[in-house]
């Protein structure tokens, strides 16, 4: 017998002869939790309902006044179908059985009371009991677990919405990014789609910094935004500087023409102020149309192109957009350059840099390419001998040439990196291989353009730890052309900084030149990094640089690039 579980039960008795009441309490007493007592039918159905919460089972005489144990038990039964019940009586009546029967009753014990009995049938009871517990117990377990999965499921929903927005949300103007562009374009029977650029943006960057780009971003997005409401258009943001408006209809010169010159006419009708620092722009835009079912944005690329190159304020895509005469461009270039590698006829051509003296200490190297009899400089060929996949090619024929030079001539030469050069593990596997060939690697500058992604890569950290191992000299070059990080030069710690012609150039007229060039010297010097002043274009400016300590200098006044020393 599981005497635990029965110590776990409270037991309702309902018996009017009081005598045997306290006699069975008293045996039973001790197996159990609680004996609630009875005296009649009435008062039990009123214990039970009082203590419904408590009660596991019920003992109870059949024959009492007031009401008998059978209608007791209907009468509990409306509100309680689970109940165990164990009749006492002194009666072995037939129709007594059948209606207990009809009662679900548990146990039928005959008077005089057998307490053994009583016991077993309390055991039996306790096993439905226990059953019962259970399945309550499992119940609340699983509606516990229900609403926690429920309540996972809305905080998933939620997060996946949340997810969603930000994976099709560009997160500085809150506008759809393109993502949402590729995607909702898929949903549009008649695209009509205007890439909108904004013209010279870098320029707005490098003036007054990304902060303010930012600022300017967020308010051109605004202006275009409200544009697009009052012209059923959707407008994305899917560039640094490119926006898109999207709008599905059956095309009509007309209609989108007025679209257009709206869109314009928001944007440039105000000089867009920057409060937190006081500056107003200018801003203006060129926007390139296609009606076009596929490749729509391709070829709305094709005619922004097209009116940058017309510099026209906007253009509607047609065949005549195909920019057919850019790639016959692109070829031309792609055989000048192929034929130039071909032929070793990527050359190197030397500028000097001289002493406060006018002394020349080393040289820059600078690449040209040779065709029949013009030499051509890189703004040229460069872009396009990326493309072609040339351009890796041309930088080590530049590398091999000026390691050559300096094994002759024991001059010492800078040679220009950019950050895609830094990257390409072929290429500086290559450059450490000539070095180590060389004996003059002391002799050897690299000098990397100060660009923003310099900050982002630790590749440029390791390549400059390799470099100075070997023996060579790193300088970054155009500092102070826009994305200048005074962070970077404590992490890199360069030898050399080239402080950018731009702000050289115009040091002599104009007053932010001259402190934006002040503050770069002095820093580097602070920093034990020398610097060299490029675009030195004439004696004033050249003794205006000497005042300030500049430490080298390089430019037209001293020398043009030559082809030879």
């Amino acid at each position: 017998m599981n005497f635990e579980f029965i110590r776990t039960l409270t037991i309702l008795y309902v018996e009017d002869e009081i005598s045997l009441q306290n006699d069975i309490c008293q045996n039973i007493e001790p197996f159990v939790k609680e004996i609630i007592r009875a005296n009649n039918g009435e008062e039990g159905v009123a214990l039970f309902r009082e203590n419904r919460d408590k009660i596991d089972l019920i003992i109870s005489d059949i024959l009492m006044p007031k009401m008998n144990g059978i209608e007791m038990i209907s009468s509990i039964r409306k509100s309680d179908q689970e109940i165990p019940v164990i009749y006492t009586t002194a009666f072995n009546d037939s129709e007594y059985m059948k209606q207990t029967i009809e009662l679900s009753i548990i146990s039928y014990i005959l008077k005089p009371i057998d307490i053994e009995l009583l016991l077993k049938g309390i055991e039996k009871a306790s096993f439905k009991i226990e059953n019962e517990r259970l399945k309550s117990k499992l119940h609340d377990i699983n509606k516990g677990l229900e609403l926690k999965v429920a309540e996972k499921t809305k905080a998933l929903q939620v997060q996946n919405k949340k997810l969603y927005q930000q994976v099709y949300t560009d997160e500085l103007t809150n506008l759809p990014n393109r993502k949402a562009f590729i995607r909702d374009i898929e949903l549009v029977k008649n695209p009509i789609v205007s890439i909108v650029d904004i013209d010279e943006f870098k320029r707005i960057n490098d003036t007054y910094g990304e902060v303010v780009g930012n600022i300017a971003l967020c308010k051109v997005a605004k202006l275009l935004n409200e544009a697009g409401v009052q012209r059923d258009c959707k407008v994305y943001r899917i560039g640094s500087d490119e926006f898109v408006l999207l709008r599905d209809e059956k095309f009509k010169i007309e209609t989108c023409i007025k679209t257009i010159s709206m869109v314009i006419d928001t944007i440039n009708k105000d000089l867009i102020y920057v409060k937190e620092y006081d500056i107003s722009l200018r801003i203006d835009v060129t926007i390139g149309i296609s009606t076009e079912q596929t490749n729509t944005i391709e070829t709305a690329g094709m005619a922004l192109k097209v009116a940058k190159n017309d510099k026209i304020a906007y253009k509607i895509y047609c065949d005549k957009c195909s920019l057919y005469e850019e790639y016959k461009n692109d070829m031309t270039w792609t055989r000048i350059i192929e034929k130039a590698v071909n032929n070793n006829l990527v050359v190197p051509y030397y500028q000097p840099i001289v002493d406060k003296d006018k002394n020349i200490i080393k040289y820059e190297a600078l690449m040209r390419i040779i065709d029949d009899e013009n030499i051509y400089p890189p703004f040229k060929f460069l872009n396009i001998a990326k493309k072609a996949k040339l351009y890796s090619k041309m930088v080590e024929l530049m590398i091999a040439k000026v390691l050559e030079k300096i094994n002759e001539t024991g001059m010492r030469i800078s040679i220009n990196l950019s950050i895609e050069d830094i990257l390409n593990e072929k290429l500086i596997d290559f450059i450490e291989t000539e070095l180590e060939k060389s004996n003059n690697s002391h002799l050897v500058t690299f000098e990397l353009l100060e660009n923003k992604n310099i900050i982002e890569y630790s590749q440029a950290m390791r390549f400059i730890e390799r470099i100075k191992e070997i023996g060579c000299t790193v300088a970054i070059d155009d500092f102070g052309s826009g994305y200048s990080n005074f962070q970077y030069l404590l992490e890199l710690q360069p030898d050399y900084i080239k402080i950018d012609g731009s702000s050289i150039q115009n040091i002599n007229t104009d007053k932010n030149s001259y402190l934006i060039t002040k503050t770069i010297n002095d820093f580097a010097h602070s920093l034990n990094i020398k610097t060299v002043a490029e675009f030195v274009h004439n004696k004033e400016v050249f003794n205006m640089l000497k005042e300030l300590g500049v430490d080298e200098y390089q430019g037209y006044y001293f020398s043009e690039p030559l082809s030879d020393f």
